[in-house]
């Protein structure tokens, strides 16, 4: 098994952005990351990577760093799930 840099969910990192965001639909949140839905879509169902430029702009949307990811999604869990 590979290690990847990211050690997080990219479903689990949807939400939080979606939750950060106070978006409540792939489709929004597709808008605001200037992608197509298909493709959030794609990335949830494990049919397509987390691309790079998707993340990128995750993290300029939210004003979050890469290595606080794992925490920030940790942390906020709760609140986006029953």
């Amino acid at each position: 098994m590979t290690k990847t840099l990211l050690q997080v969910d990219p479903g689990d990192l949807l939400d939080w952005a979606r939750w950060k965001l106070q978006i409540f639909s792939d489709f929004d949140l597709a808008r605001k990351l200037e992608t197509s839905a298909s493709s959030i879509s794609k990335v949830r169902r494990g049919h397509s990577p987390l691309g790079s430029t998707m993340l990128l702009r995750v993290l300029v949307l939210t004003d979050a760093r890469f290595h606080d990811l794992p925490v920030l999604i940790e942390n906020t869990r709760f609140l986006w799930r029953y």
